[in-house]
């Protein structure tokens, strides 16, 4: 029989939270047989209209009820109550900034493919890029027995880590833990990512190349990955001897960052600019545009990671090639690979391919070369 806490206030009166109300709800599911092994439970939606809560309050109590080994999560598929078996414990947890969106879908689906074939499952965490969330999926997956190693991408790697005591107590744990696409700095671990400043270094080395004299750069202040990628756009720079200028933007601002930089662009009459991501350059085109910029004539623009934004509009993205289903591949083989004691370090840089389009001067004949 699985348990079900009470919690007392100080006049005598039990009270709980909603995640709390749904976890029992689902445990009393599973105690009375309603819920039996191996089967669908409600949908988190059928849950979400049942207590009359969103689906974040829903999922947090699936998460809770998965961490404690009671229930599993499909991807496309719903939400089982778990099996016992032998197997059960065998687990590869990823935290990411994200998960459901942009090349992240991509990723997990590398992972997926290579830990579901050495028979591993799979739980997916993401930070949505806040401290808070990733504090307290740090704590829950160090305080799950279950978890056999750990892929994970930190919050905001650029700056001091507010979850540092938590990252050092994760890699002290006699399970392996890779970081994919970025570092924290604060301390050694084992990673696989992308050479972000050398492949900007490349695409900003061609602009100047193809005639660009005045550059300008959109980038992500609060991460690693957009300080390399500066460093790459200023060390081309100034080797060129031409002129630019960057700006430099948080994780809140994402949405509205590519308006400043329209702004900053019109007034002092760049020629080329370098984005951060696909993410910024395409509605960065599109507000250039509505500006009357022509692009490439008057501008050219790049991006980076090649997603499907990249060619979603007329305005087909210069940018760089983001390896995304085989850094997951890598990762997961990687981690395979230190569970079963194969590989004790890995410390690996992939080498980013860059993609020419139509979106900067010469691009066409440059994917013509290549």
């Amino acid at each position: 029989m699985i348990k079900i806490n009470l919690y007392i206030q100080d006049d005598g009166k039990m009270s709980k939270t909603k995640y709390e109300l749904i976890k029992d709800f689902i445990i009393e599911g599973i105690n009375s047989g309603k819920f039996k092994e191996g089967e669908k439970i409600y949908s988190e939606n059928m849950l979400a209209r049942k207590f009359k809560v969103s689906r974040h309050t829903v999922r947090r109590a699936i998460m809770e009820l998965e961490f404690e080994g009671l229930l599993v999560s499909l991807k496309g598929r719903g939400t089982f109550v778990a099996k016992k078996s032998a197997d059960s414990s065998k687990c590869i947890a990823v935290l990411t900034t994200f998960i459901s969106d942009y090349i992240f879908p991509l990723i997990i689906r590398g992972i997926e493919k290579v830990i579901a074939h050495e028979g591993y499952g799979l739980l997916l965490f993401s930070t949505d890029n806040s401290y808070e969330f990733e504090r307290y999926h740090l704590e829950s997956i160090i305080n799950n027995p279950n978890i056999d190693a750990v892929i994970i991408e930190p919050t905001k790697s650029a700056l001091p880590s507010k979850n540092l005591e938590l990252y050092k107590k994760l890699i002290q744990k006699d399970i392996p833990v890779i970081f994919i696409n970025t570092i924290l700095e604060e301390v050694t671990q084992n990673y696989i990512i992308t050479k972000d400043q050398s492949a900007v270094y490349k695409l900003t080395t061609n602009l100047i190349k193809n005639g660009c004299k005045r550059l300008f750069g959109v980038f992500k202040g609060d991460d690693l990955q957009g300080i390399k990628r500066y460093r790459g756009f200023e060390k081309a720079c100034k080797e060129a001897n031409v002129e630019f200028d960057a700006i430099f933007f948080t994780s809140e601002e994402y949405n509205f960052v590519h308006k400043r930089a329209a702004e900053v662009i019109s007034r002092e009459k760049f020629d080329a600019v370098v984005c951060y991501n696909d993410k910024i350059a395409l509605p960065l085109c599109v507000k250039l545009k509505e500006m009357g910029f022509r692009i490439p004539q008057d501008i050219s623009v790049t991006g980076f990671d090649n997603s499907l934004l990249a060619t979603l509009t007329d305005i087909k993205l210069t940018t760089v090639e983001h390896p995304k289903e085989k850094l997951g591949e890598m990762a997961a083989k990687a981690t395979i690979a230190m569970i079963k004691k194969n590989k004790v370090h890995v410390s690996e840089e992939i080498e980013c391919e860059i993609i020419y389009r139509n979106s900067t001067r010469g691009g066409i004949q440059e994917c013509l070369k290549a």
